[in-house]
């Protein structure tokens, strides 16, 4: 009965912890709550030894997915569908939380390199300024950057034409 609530707290805190504001060097900004379906409570990252919503997952070692083979250091702001069916065949994209727009919404890596948030630049699909968007390395060129999670999602899916992104769906919508 004690391991079982000391379990429950711990998930309770880090619950609390995991959405509680934090300052940016620019505001006061939301942070990501990770939703329970992400890389950190998966059983395929080597941290949680195969244990699904492991509440007490291996902090010394870096969190590295086990069917892709890659680390994923924002582990709670870091999704796939294979969390879903737990099956090592690997489903579609790994996703990242994209910016918050009317909601925190999923956009997918461009393969194995991750979007990262950004300040202000000039968005590479429309031109438009913006305070806060997304960016993403690229090999071929220089480093592009979004105004917003459906302009990325554009690109992306010009990039991945025989691509599906099943868990941005909701950003065609808004």
């Amino acid at each position: 009965m004690q391991i079982l609530f000391r379990q429950t707290m711990i998930l309770g805190l880090n619950s609390v912890l995991n959405c509680w504001p934090h300052v940016s060097q620019r505001k006061l900004v939301k942070m990501p709550n990770g939703g329970p379906d992400n890389c950190g409570t998966c059983g395929f990252n080597r941290r949680n030894r195969g244990v699904w919503r492991n509440p007490v997952p291996g902090e010394q070692q870096l969190p590295f997915c086990e069917i892709r083979g890659l680390t994923v250091l924002a582990d709670h702001w870091t999704y796939c569908q294979n969390w879903h069916t737990r099956t090592k065949k690997l489903i579609g994209p790994i996703y990242a939380s994209g910016l918050y727009e009317n909601g925190y919404r999923r956009i997918p890596w461009h393969g194995a390199v991750e979007p990262e948030s950004i300040g202000a630049g000039a968005c590479s699909e429309c031109g438009k300024t913006f305070a806060d968007g997304i960016a993403i390395v690229s090999i071929e060129s220089a480093r592009l950057v979004f105004c917003s999670n459906l302009h990325y999602l554009q690109w992306w899916k010009r990039q991945h034409p025989e691509e599906d992104a099943p868990m941005s769906d909701d950003i065609w919508e808004h």
